[in-house]
């Protein structure tokens, strides 16, 4: 054993002693069972380097220890190791490129949230949901979702191979050539039924901004009444969908943001910024996240319609902690509806349900109407037909 290893064993066996008497004794106090917790890892680590059959790689054990512990948080939250740190905290430069997905992480595996509308991903036939098992050849298990994105940068023109897990079906390997991704403004136009559509397919800073303007366009075109898809609109910060929900209400709560060790706030919408007080509906599926959710659940509470499926669940705060070695990615804080229900890691719920099995397995044109049983659900709801379950 090398004298790091026996220094560390030497460390880890006087801890053990620490933590159980600290564990007993602090757990008879407060009734708390984090620190026996404590104590039965500090037990683990001392056999593991003690006992185990063949000679151990210290820092090969200490460094699944620490993934192992975000691994059971939530998948947005991983440890970077120092080298996987330094590549997350360099700007992405001009020259990079990307295919346009939003990362998460299900089944130990990354997967895919939803594909960036008009993206190369999107081209390819990478859908919301698909499971990635490799990134040209490398297993995703275990990979955390910043390592990932950085996994799928490259040169622009350059080939990444993903070799794709969804239900029902064979593997699938789809070859998609990275680009410099634009982003995909807010568009709208009047249905000939006559209600105005409005896409908003991703969020920024300046989107509040762009939607105000399609909205008012759409008022000139005659629209008496609004669809606002959100479906597959992943892409964006939490906080970009704050303004954006802010447009369609009159005033009050727009979303609470909770932690632990961070300040509650409860962000406000400005009634004097209100730019649509006519009938509206909401279309969301699994591919909304993010702003986008915190959009749905705004206007869920407030009484809109939303349509379509369950949202994915992911609007968190996450901070960056850096460590002696390596880095941790942590959600510090999480998105709660103005009625206080939890998005992040529970997902917004429609008030009007519409499953998987009635949308047309080759319909990805969220932006035509044509064939669209949500959108038509929608148009129904908003000519006044069509059961609509009061949020809770």
């Amino acid at each position: 054993m090398s004298p790091r290893a026996r220094l560390l064993v030497a460390f880890v066996s006087t801890g053990v002693c620490a933590y159980v008497l600290a564990g007993t004794v602090l757990g008879r106090v407060f009734g708390d069972t984090t620190y026996g917790q404590l104590s039965v890892f500090g037990e683990v680590m001392n056999l593991v380097l003690t006992a185990y059959v063949d000679p151990v790689n210290v820092d090969r054990v200490m460094g699944g220890a620490r993934v192992g512990l975000t691994d059971a948080l939530d998948p947005e939250s991983a440890y970077l190791d120092p080298e996987e740190l330094k590549a997350y905290q360099q700007p992405a430069k001009d020259t990079d490129a990307d295919i346009g997905v939003v990362l998460s992480r299900r089944f130990t595996f990354l997967a895919i949230v939803a594909p960036r509308a008009g993206s190369p991903a999107e081209k390819a036939g990478v859908k919301s949901g698909d499971i990635v098992k490799t990134i040209d050849g490398r297993h995703t298990r275990g990979v955390s979702v910043p390592v990932g994105a950085r996994l799928l940068r490259g040169a622009p023109g350059s080939t990444v191979k993903l070799e794709i897990l969804r239900p029902g079906v064979d593997p699938v390997t789809i070859s998609v050539v990275r680009e410099r991704l634009t982003a995909e403004a807010p568009s709208g136009r009047v249905l000939e039924s006559g209600p105005g559509y409005l896409r908003v397919a991703e969020f920024s800073p300046k989107t509040a901004d762009a939607v105000r303007d399609e909205v008012e366009t759409l008022k000139r075109g005659g629209a008496k009444s609004l669809v606002l898809d959100l479906r597959d609109a992943a892409y964006g910060d939490p906080a970009d969908g704050v303004d954006t929900a802010a447009l369609f209400l009159k005033g009050g709560t727009v979303a609470k943001v909770v932690g632990r060790r961070v300040a509650e706030r409860t962000l406000t919408a400005d009634p004097k910024r209100s730019a649509w007080d006519l009938p509206m509906v909401v279309l969301v599926d699994s591919g909304t996240a993010g702003p986008a959710e915190v959009v749905a659940a705004a206007l869920l509470d407030a009484g809109k319609p939303v349509v379509g499926q369950h949202t994915y669940g992911s609007a968190p705060v996450q901070k960056l902690v850096t460590l002696p070695e390596g880095g941790l990615v942590l959600t510090v804080a999480k998105y709660l509806s103005p009625k206080g229900n939890p998005i992040h890691g529970k997902g917004v719920e429609p008030s009007v349900a519409v499953a998987l099995h009635d949308l047309a397995d080759d319909d990805d044109d969220t932006t035509a109407p044509a064939g669209d049983p949500v959108l038509d659900k929608a148009i129904e709801i908003l000519n006044g037909g069509g059961e609509v379950k009061k949020a809770a």
